[in-house]
């Protein structure tokens, strides 16, 4: 960056004088300071939309807003009491009157069973105290790399996470530790290894 002194021009001078110019106020008249003040000095009587009393605001604070209230207090009772459904932070045309906020849960679960499914399983893992943890998206390369066949018997069914060595025997929840199985032979193999139980072996050896 360049250093030293810089002369100011005749021209450089000039600018400068006319941006004082604009940024000089004249001074208020006295009828204009008399608007203002009586401006600032009118009030609007309004009832409270909640409590009914009678209460007092700026004309400017007032045009701005559709309810008016004499406290926080009315203003939190009316949100949780009487505002409309539709006009509720929450409300996103799916909910009814009367039905609770759960039912976009519920309406979440149903468009997303994989997420869901994934999440169950994260809190099960972590119930069980296992070390490491896998995303969506390795879940969903691994089933990839199965051709979406069970690791056991080769079907092309429903797959469900397994723990090839089981979380109650010290298994992580690394995805290097899952392998995707149908629900039947999920359900044989349990909490065994694989070599304990003859009946997957077999599985094994046929699929080779």
């Amino acid at each position: 960056m360049p250093t030293g002194k810089y002369e100011r021009t005749e021209y450089h001078l000039k600018l400068l004088a006319e941006a004082r110019r604009h940024i000089e106020r004249k001074p208020l008249s006295e009828e204009t300071k008399k608007k203002i003040g009586d401006a600032n000095r009118k009030s609007v009587e309004f009832k409270c939309d909640y409590c009914k009393k009678t209460a007092t605001t700026s004309p400017s604070e007032y045009k701005k807003k559709k309810r008016h209230f004499c406290s926080m207090g009315c203003y939190s009772r009316y949100r949780k009491e009487k505002l409309p459904l539709t006009e509720q932070h929450a409300y996103k045309g799916v909910r009814k009157p009367g039905e609770s906020k759960q039912v976009y849960h519920r309406l979440y679960c149903k468009n997303n069973p994989e997420i869901i499914s994934h999440l169950k399983a994260r809190r099960y893992a972590r119930e069980k105290g296992a070390e490491g943890s896998h995303t969506l998206e390795e879940w969903e390369q691994k089933i990839k790399e199965f051709n979406n066949r069970c690791a056991i018997c080769g079907g092309k069914k429903k797959l469900t996470k397994d723990h090839i060595i089981p979380l109650s025997k010290g298994g992580t929840d690394d995805i290097d530790n899952i392998q995707p199985l149908c629900r039947s032979c999920n359900s044989k193999k349990s909490d065994k290894l694989i070599y304990e139980n003859k009946n997957l072996l077999k599985g094994v050896a046929n699929e080779r």
